[in-house]
């Protein structure tokens, strides 16, 4: 935010209203009336004054244009937005639009985009939805939340590819017959084991191993991992083998999304709200650096996305405004 965030608390309702009818005055085919009664309503009472300067403010914050911007990736500016030449035409003419239409673009042009992945895939997940998918060999694939592979089985392999999200193997023994998953740059090679491979935020790929060994490489190089071992991949190469810690283990901090759960312990609330936006169908927006940079450590359930972005807000500080309760904007 450009304002301070020591700044008087506003009422969560009247910063709702204040939001909504800032939205309306500001959309490009907004008429006077649309703008004199965001005025009329300034002007009736202290408070909501209070309140549209506080929306005029998250409004007009960088971190909050930053985060706008990324929302809007998949969805390509109209013509005349891209034609702007400023950063403030690009705000007064498209993100309006985002703020009020966010939802609606990622379901319609992401679905639109999704499409080419979908058609390769032979089992996928929706938002918030986890899957358990057996193999014709008897293996055994948990899909997470938004998630898709593709599966070849025949006489002389049984090869999977991770086309998007997380996943959680546990494989049939069958010596004959290696079990290879792929996913970006990673490739994971095994006989019989149970582990986990996921893309992360940046496009890397995250291998953790609740039993058995298994062998994971990206750019020519490979590692051998373990039980409880993790291992962070891209295309670089594989990173540094990560073991846990015998005296704190807590397998449930990488595979708790199995049960339905999200641990960390000292982690960026960024990081952490990152986590959650994956299983809400809308967008989680963090405004303020401060915020998004407060550690926090908690268990909090992923069924109920919108809810626990609420409990983390108020372990953080932050204050919450929802619109359409699915885009929660965090300041």
């Amino acid at each position: 935010m450009s304002g301070s965030t020591d700044a008087a608390p506003v009422d969560a309702a009247l910063l709702d209203a204040a939001l909504e009818r800032f939205i309306r005055a500001r959309d490009v085919d907004a008429d006077p009336a649309d703008r004199q009664a965001l005025a009329d309503w300034a002007a009736a009472d202290p408070a909501h004054e209070a309140a549209l300067a506080r929306v005029e403010a998250m409004w007009g914050a960088d971190a909050f244009a930053a985060a706008l911007a990324r929302t809007m990736q998949l969805a390509p500016l109209p013509a005349s937005s891209r034609s702007a030449s400023s950063p403030s035409r690009l705000r007064q003419r498209a993100w309006p639009l985002a703020l009020a239409a966010s939802v609606l673009l990622m379901i319609g042009i992401g679905a639109a985009l999704d499409l080419p992945m979908r058609l390769r895939a032979d089992a996928i997940t929706a938002t918030g939805e986890r899957r358990l998918v057996v193999l014709a060999d008897g293996s055994r694939v948990t899909l997470d939340t938004d998630s898709a592979i593709a599966v070849t089985i025949d006489e002389t392999g049984r090869h999977l590819t991770l086309l998007e999200g997380r996943a959680f193997f546990e494989v049939t023994p069958d010596a004959a017959r290696p079990f290879d998953v792929a996913a970006g740059p990673a490739k994971v090679r095994v006989t019989g084991t149970a582990f986990a491979v996921g893309f992360t935020a940046d496009d890397a790929v995250m291998v953790q191993v609740r039993s058995g060994r298994v062998e994971a490489g990206a750019a020519g190089r490979s590692r051998a991992l373990g039980a409880g071992d993790a291992l962070r991949l891209d295309g670089t190469g594989p990173g540094i083998v990560t073991h846990p810690d015998p005296a704190r283990p807590d397998p449930a901090q990488g595979l708790g999304w199995l049960d339905g759960r999200l641990v960390f312990v000292d982690r960026p609330l960024g990081d952490v709200l990152a986590e959650l936006d994956r299983y809400l169908p809308g967008r989680i927006l963090v405004t303020d650096p401060a915020i998004a940079a407060r550690r926090v450590t908690g268990n909090y359930r992923l069924d109920d996305p919108a809810g626990s972005t609420l409990a983390l807000a108020a372990v953080a500080g932050a204050e919450v405004t929802q619109i359409t309760g699915r885009l929660l904007i965090l300041h």
